[in-house]
């Protein structure tokens, strides 16, 4: 099959969108959950006064049950070496898509089955950016991979993208109600992982789907070890490049999380919007987030003659300097649709940073990337523990003057990692990446490459940072 990395990057980007819908459904659905299916002419009934969902501490221990799966879903990767990606990639897809479809029955049965639910949506989504990771590092030319990095990481915009439109549908709906969305979206995420794994395989050398043409156009250059290289985790977390990365991903969290966790309760109960006004207002920086995203992701592997570093700051700067000034304007203007309008540049922009992020682990850790992108989940999860508990002591009645405040602490962290990263990182790999073993050698030079319809762009003179 011709360009059939791009196959499989379609099946990689549909199975992972499942995967993280399945993680963040709950932040929508629980509009629904707590006053019934409600449309735009009807009130909402609260059916039994002690469901769990009334309590806003239950409410916090969901998400945190949620943010714990995540710390721990990276774990098993490095206890079960001997198992292939393909196994992997199926197994977390399986456990996903579980969470999903017994969540209404779990529901039903109290406040404990659910809270496992949601455990598993959290650690099964962790695995997501080592799988990424794993397929651009194998399957990705390095002049496609800053692109096929942007895509998969697009997810976080579809997979919210997708499930606030269809939530918005179905708790609106007399007919299906707000299960239909998790049915939907576990029965499309078992569909999807399966299809994923079936074609994905470690060795690309040895996959039966590849034209020759096109198999030398993936490894060229690139190297293969008949031994998994052991991390240098000593060297790896004295490099200060990873943690300023690591700490930019924490900035990025903050704000993204209290966004895709939040923004529905703040637009419907603050701003006095419908549930379906609601969804699609939710829905729209997704949507604006993804063309954003591919659009720079492809201009990153271009480059225009600059340095890697140049490359990846200009348009950091640039897009983090209006997201972080669009941020602060929706905390302080006083006027909902403004204040609405420049929440959604503010998603729009901001959610382009972790192709910046993950683009220089993987420049600076090389084929140890894994380990640190594994690392940047723990801390997303232990920043989704501590944001609900976080956002239930700064907005206990939920006004607009408690969200501003909310607002401003976010518009400093995006502020402060942005300057960091664009004083003190480093896009160079680092010198341990470098060490060569015995096992290693090259699977085809750079001469050989034949790939499919070349495309040819006179590029002006390198510069350096």
């Amino acid at each position: 099959m011709n360009n059939f990395r791009f196959f499989l990057l379609f099946l990689a980007t549909i199975s992972m969108t499942f995967v993280y819908s399945n993680r963040v459904v709950f932040g929508f659905t629980i509009i629904c959950q707590q006053g019934g299916n409600e449309s735009d002419d009807t009130t909402s009934v609260i059916v039994d006064p002690d469901y769990y969902l009334l309590d806003t501490l239950n409410i916090a221990w969901m998400f945190t049950a949620t943010a714990v799966g995540m710390c721990l879903g990276p774990a098993p990767f490095y206890f079960v070496g001997f198992l292939s990606t393909r196994v992997l990639i199926f197994t977390y897809g399986i456990m996903s898509a579980l969470s999903s479809i017994l969540y209404p029955l779990f529901d039903s049965l109290g406040f404990w089955p659910a809270l496992v639910c949601r455990f598993f949506a959290g650690f099964a989504q962790a695995s997501q950016l080592h799988f990424t990771n794993d397929l651009v590092l194998r399957w990705t030319p390095e002049s496609e991979a800053s692109f096929f990095f942007s895509i998969m990481l697009a997810t976080s915009q579809f997979g919210p993208l997708f499930t606030m439109i269809l939530g918005g549908e179905m708790c609106s709906s007399s007919f299906f109600g707000w299960e239909a969305t998790y049915y939907i979206l576990g029965v499309g995420t078992f569909i999807s992982s399966t299809a994923f794994a079936y074609y994905y395989s470690d060795n690309v050398e040895k996959n039966c789907n590849l034209e020759e043409s096109e198999k030398k156009y993936i490894l060229a250059g690139k190297h293969s070890t008949k031994e998994k290289e052991k991390v240098p985790y000593k060297a790896l977390l004295k490099d200060s490049t990873i943690w300023i990365s690591l700490l930019m991903f924490t900035g990025y969290y903050l704000a993204m999380i209290v966004y895709q966790q939040y923004s529905p309760t703040f637009i419907k109960q603050v701003l006095h919007f419908t549930i379906r006004e609601t969804g699609y207002f939710s829905a729209i920086p997704q949507l604006i987030a993804i063309f954003i995203k591919i659009g720079c992701g492809r201009l990153l592997d271009v480059k225009f003659g600059c340095g890697p570093k140049l490359t990846l700051v200009v348009p950091l700067l640039i897009l983090e300097s209006m997201s972080a000034f669009s941020l602060f304007l929706t905390g302080f203007l006083d006027d909902r649709v403004w204040s609405l309008i420049f929440m959604m540049i503010f998603a729009s922009l901001h959610f382009f940073v972790p192709v910046i992020c993950s683009r220089t682990i993987q420049i600076r850790a090389g084929q140890h990337s894994h380990f640190a992108l594994n690392l940047n989940m723990v801390i997303a999860g232990i920043a989704q523990i501590l944001i609900p508990l976080g956002v239930q002591a700064a907005v206990p009645e939920n006004t607009r003057s408690q969200w501003s405040f909310v607002f401003y602490f976010l518009v400093i962290t995006v502020v402060i990692t942005s300057i960091l990263y664009t004083l003190f990182s480093r896009a160079t790999p680092a010198e341990w990446t470098m060490k060569k073993r015995a096992s290693e050698y090259t699977i085809y030079r750079l001469s050989d490459i034949s790939p499919p319809e070349p495309i040819t762009i006179p590029m002006p003179r390198e510069c350096k940072f």
